[in-house]
């Protein structure tokens, strides 16, 4: 950490503890998104970003379920031992809505190592990679979600009346939990830019400032810690999963990606192209679709993000790019000057935002190291079109297929990851198969 830096982090804590804050949660992602913390006074925190703290291993072998299934590599492989979360104290910041409480995010350390498995490290070595080339990274993070109430026979939504997008009234916010979800992040020192209704009833998205690949990630991760937070609190469940339910529509996760050059130039710009595109550009969109299939099973980790592929609405179905269109998989938005970007749009609001883009950047890197062409933009509606494109993976285990043979994000992930990741998701997709829907009693169990 550089000497600013350290002084910085050093004055917000003495800060927060004038300020009476008494306790703070030094809080890691899990390789499935979810947040795990330790809490302790405040007051220790400088010793623990020297120490860290002991987390048993294996609770990165732990799925939804709380079990731990077999060949994870992370639990009775290593024998259950010990890693230390190293609090990052640039992190620092209060839980507005937690009485004398802040939170400080936490890199993953084994056997006096990075673990090579911890997202935010992950993040971390693909940020590396940017620099070795003389490039710096930003993202953005456009997360939508939906607000539901949990009812006696499954889940209502928040505000049910539909047709009300970018509406900002008690018909779509009738207890305030969007503007209190807004201040809250504020007052994190979130740099929220926007938030809004989406299109369908009850579905909203908050958008943080585009930043520094790092700063993003940890940005993207403490919003949906607010987010979902403040909607219980409320008697709400935040839900950032594809499609929640049958009658609603969809939540996609839209990752912003641009690389700059060392005299601060945006690398994806060229004015005097006829699209204003440079070949870095392109050959970083030719990256992103070569590696597509093998990153998707990252980008939408669940068995639900595999509704919204089929459905053709607004998330990719072919595997191809274009210009401002949101039928195709990487999308170029209209903007260029510093705005120039793309925007890769496979993914679902459930993936981690450390893993999503750390995969995108290092495919991003494969493209422009091998200069692969995306192929001519495809424009109008493509989900009606047969442009000779190879699909997205239309199941989690397609998609858990597709990243173990490949090679290149093997290699770039760590192996320790995809071994553990892709151990937990089959054995959710073995629960899935094995459970009995409602779906099935509906249709079949009067009628045979």
């Amino acid at each position: 950490m550089a000497i600013e830096t350290h002084k910085e982090a050093h004055a917000r804590l003495e800060e927060l503890l004038r300020a009476g804050y008494k306790r703070v949660r030094v809080q890691y992602p899990d390789l499935l998104g979810s947040s795990r913390n330790k809490v302790i006074p405040l007051r220790l925190l400088e010793e623990a970003a020297e120490d860290g703290l002991n987390f048993c291993i294996s609770v990165l072998a732990v799925d939804h379920a709380g079990d731990m299934p077999p060949g994870t590599g992370l639990a009775d492989e290593v024998q259950y031992r010990d890693m230390q979360a190293v609090p990052d104290l640039a992190t620092l910041r209060p839980v507005p809505w937690e009485e004398s409480t802040a939170v400080c995010l936490a890199d993953l350390w084994f056997d006096g190592e990075p673990l090579p498995c911890c997202p935010r490290g992950l993040l971390k070595r693909a940020i590396a990679e940017v620099e070795k080339r003389g490039y710096t990274v930003a993202c953005g993070h456009e997360l939508e979600f939906f607000l539901l109430r949990p009812g006696g026979s499954g889940y209502e939504q928040y505000a049910p009346r539909p047709g009300l997008v970018y509406r900002l009234d008690p018909a779509v916010d009738p207890g305030g939990v969007i503007r209190e979800m807004e201040e809250a992040a504020g007052a994190m020192g979130l740099p929220v830019v926007c938030a809004n209704q989406e299109y369908f009833a009850s579905q909203w998205e908050i958008n943080c400032r585009y930043a520094g690949a790092l700063e993003a990630g940890d940005d993207a991760h403490l919003l949906k810690l607010a987010i979902k937070e403040i909607a219980g609190r409320h008697g709400l469940v935040a839900t950032f999963i594809g499609k929640p339910a049958d009658e609603l529509g969809t939540s996609g996760y839209h990752l912003h990606l641009s690389l700059w050059d060392g005299a601060g130039g945006n690398a994806f710009l060229d004015e005097s192209s006829p699209d204003g595109l440079s070949d870095a550009c392109r050959w970083f969109v030719g990256g992103q679709l070569e590696h597509a299939r093998g990153m998707t099973a990252v980008l939408a980790p669940t068995i639900n993000a595999y509704k919204r592929f089929p459905a053709q609405a607004f998330a990719p179905y072919w595997l191809n790019w274009g210009p401002d269109n949101r039928t195709v998989c990487v999308r170029i938005p209209r903007e260029r000057g510093k705005a120039t970007r793309i925007e890769n749009r496979i993914g679902d609001g459930a993936a981690s935002a450390y893993l999503s883009s750390a995969a995108a950047i290092f495919a991003g890197l494969d493209g422009i190291d091998r200069r692969l062409e995306p192929g001519p933009a495809a424009g109008g509606d493509t989900y009606q079109q047969d442009g000779g494109w190879d699909t997205v993976p239309f199941s989690l285990p397609e998609a858990l297929d597709a990243l173990e043979a490949s090679a290149f994000l093997r290699e770039k992930l760590g192996e320790q990851f995809v071994q553990a990741f892709c151990a937990l998701k089959r054995s959710e997709a073995r629960r899935y198969a094995a459970a009995v829907t409602d779906w099935e009693l509906r249709e079949y169990i009067d009628a045979l």
